[in-house]
């Protein structure tokens, strides 16, 4: 009996892996057409595969289109609901691994983690991850993540170690390698990555994260959903971008975790989750009076390798080099020089605009500038990416930019309005560069009807949107060589037709005509349907679904809703079936129409001597 007692004491201390096997059940959500869809999850605590469900009365829906304040409460009497589904098991001995995670934790340090609720205290080590559901091409990978250098920049002076790794711009790589038993493991989520991030979070804590926290734009506006997920595999997700907050938690970040202190700004559970969202009501909610001290921040770039950054710098100079005067020493980097989007102020946003806190405009403290210059061009930058929503009516920033002396190249966002309206902060914003200037701006449409009913591109309530978009052209070519233009288009607004696609290329064609080498890229991309943006509103709001049926000339019954949109507002991400709904029922044109016309404005753009391709889509790549 004493032999037996010991082979079982010393097999426990092993990893043997319990598995589902491969084939999925039959029957029910993970069999059918939602597989990979996060409707089906494996429950590490149950060991069984389930099935989320979440059920709606009609009475309830009409509730919340009579009483939009009702709505949140309503949603949250719909916790989902657990099924089990039929399951399979494979037992195997991890040789590799050998010891389990906890017992080399146990070993390590002498305490056992109990529980995800109630951690030990954690290790003074943070590894903060970009996660990517893909592979993407080059194009997509020429900027350094700021959002994981500020936040790994707050934890190193907080008195952390601090790990950075960025899946877009290094590849994947074996978790193991990367974490180890008793880190804090932050992930940054985005909509090309938040899948991933569930099973990325599982893993870290197989290998003995002490916990696991999540931020960015889709771990905020799909917080509660991540907090819900069986088996706790996320501890906390951060609800705002503030700097003030991240530097609070990691100073607090045992007894935030164990629910002894509680920050307003980051929820460990689904109730503590407040209302985020682009959607006019979620901005109107947030009138918060966030201050600099928010966010901005000099960032540590040392905590990025020499061989991140070279691959980084490469990936640009491949795309862009050509466009520089030297282009083997061009140092490009990411930079916020100020906050916000000077037209959602008064939370007037884009239908398909998923940038958190974007209605938020603050400018930085005086002296700011010029500690994040000097800090930048000391790590050898000269090519600054400003990143603020929309910088260019911000004429005082400018002027500031202009007074902390010129920088090789800078690129900023701008709006077709203010391009159109103030010539004269072109010739402000040309004096901040001493080589080249190039502005990035949504036209998304050469289409009058779509731009002032399909888009809402403008907060002015008069005028021609089309217009506007000509006289930002006509504004660039008249500045000078200095200047150049990086603007996108979208197909698949709401109302779109083949007419006004057609009237979008010859829009195109123009710019092409009217630019020359001016330009330097023209993107092109379907409307793409993200939760947070205030065309996800199609999820809980069946009056807001009609109204952008009837724009394309079309109705929209209750169960058509339901069956493609209502059904799905808890999901992590868009499934590819409301993505297709969406060009069903709002537009004239199919998905694979608005594919196609990407693919000529791309050839288009081939006419453009040294033109720049740009990125092939912004969300995610096509599925169909």
């Amino acid at each position: 009996m004493k032999l037996i007692a010991i082979l079982v004491i010393l097999f426990s201390l092993f990893n043997v892996e319990v598995s589902y096997a491969k084939d999925k059940p039959i029957g029910g959500l993970c069999g059918g057409s939602f597989v990979g869809s996060n409707t089906c999850v494996w429950n590490e605590d149950t060991h069984e595969w389930t099935e989320t469900y979440v059920g709606w009365d009609n009475w309830e829906w009409q509730a919340i289109s009579d009483q939009p304040e009702r709505a949140d409460t309503i949603r949250r009497m719909h916790l989902p609901r657990q099924v089990p589904v039929e399951k399979k098991y494979s037992v195997s001995l991890n040789t590799e691994a050998c010891l389990k995670p906890e017992y080399q934790l146990l070993l390590s340090a002498a305490v056992l983690l109990p529980s995800n609720r109630k951690p030990i205290t954690a290790s003074r080590r943070v590894v903060i991850i970009n996660v990517e559901g893909g592979d993407w091409p080059e194009e997509s990978r020429i900027w350094p993540h700021l959002g994981i250098n500020y936040v790994g920049t707050v934890a190193k002076q907080e008195g952390y170690e601090v790990v950075l790794y960025d899946e877009l711009i290094q590849g994947r790589k074996p978790l193991k390698e990367i974490v180890r038993p008793g880190d804090i493991v932050g992930l940054s989520l985005v909509t090309t990555g938040i899948e991933r991030g569930v099973i990325v979070a599982q893993e870290a804590k197989v290998l003995g994260a002490c916990y696991v926290i999540a931020g960015n734009d889709s771990a905020m506006f799909r917080a509660r959903q991540l907090l819900e997920l069986p088996g706790r595999p996320i501890d906390a997700v951060f609800t705002s971008n503030s700097v003030v907050t991240i530097r609070e938690f990691f100073r607090n970040a045992d007894a935030v975790i164990a629910d002894s202190m509680q920050i307003e700004q980051v929820a460990t559970a689904p109730e503590q989750v407040p209302y985020v969202s682009n959607e006019h009501d979620g901005v109107a909610l947030e009138r918060k009076a966030y201050t600099a001290e928010d966010f901005f921040l000099v960032p540590d770039l040392s905590l990025f390798s020499d061989e991140y950054w070279e691959l980084v710098r490469a990936a640009y100079r491949s795309q862009f080099g050509h466009k520089h005067q030297d282009s083997a020493n061009v140092h490009n980097a990411i930079a916020l020089l100020a906050q916000g989007c000077g037209r959602a102020g008064m939370g007037d946003i884009c239908d398909y605009c998923t940038i958190r806190h974007v209605a938020n405009v603050v400018q930085p403290s005086p002296g700011y500038l010029e500690e994040t210059l000097a800090t930048y061009r000391a790590h050898g930058v000269n090519t600054f990416f400003n990143v603020t929503d929309s910088a260019f009516e911000m004429g005082v920033l400018a002027k500031q930019l202009e007074e902390a002396g010129p920088v090789d190249t800078l690129i900023i966002y701008g709006r077709a309005q203010a391009i159109a309206q103030r010539p004269d902060l072109l010739e402000r914003w040309k004096s901040c560069v001493s080589e080249r200037l190039l502005i990035n701006c949504g036209m998304d449409s050469g289409d009058e009807r779509i731009l002032q009913t399909g888009i809402h591109k403008s907060g002015s309530k008069v005028g021609s949107r089309l217009q506007e978009n000509y006289r930002t052209l006509a504004n660039i070519k008249a500045a000078g060589p200095k200047v150049h233009l990086h603007f996108s288009v979208i197909f698949g607004s709401p109302g779109e037709t083949h007419e006004s696609c057609e009237a979008t290329l010859q829009f195109v064609q123009h710019a092409i005509d009217t630019l020359g080498e001016q330009l330097d890229v023209v993107e092109g991309d379907v409307f793409w349907v993200n939760f947070g943006a205030p065309c996800s509103e199609i999820f809980t709001n069946y009056e807001a679904t009609q109204k952008r049926a009837a724009l394309a000339g079309k109705t929209i019954s209750q169960d058509e809703w339901q069956q493609c949109f209502g059904r799905h507002a808890d999901e992590l991400v868009v499934p590819e079936e409301s993505q297709q709904a969406w060009y069903a029922f709002f537009t004239n044109i199919t998905i694979e129409d608005a594919w196609a016309y990407n693919a000529q404005v791309r050839e288009m753009l081939t006419q453009v001597p040294g033109h720049i391709t740009g990125r092939e889509y912004a969300f995610r790549p096509p599925t169909v």
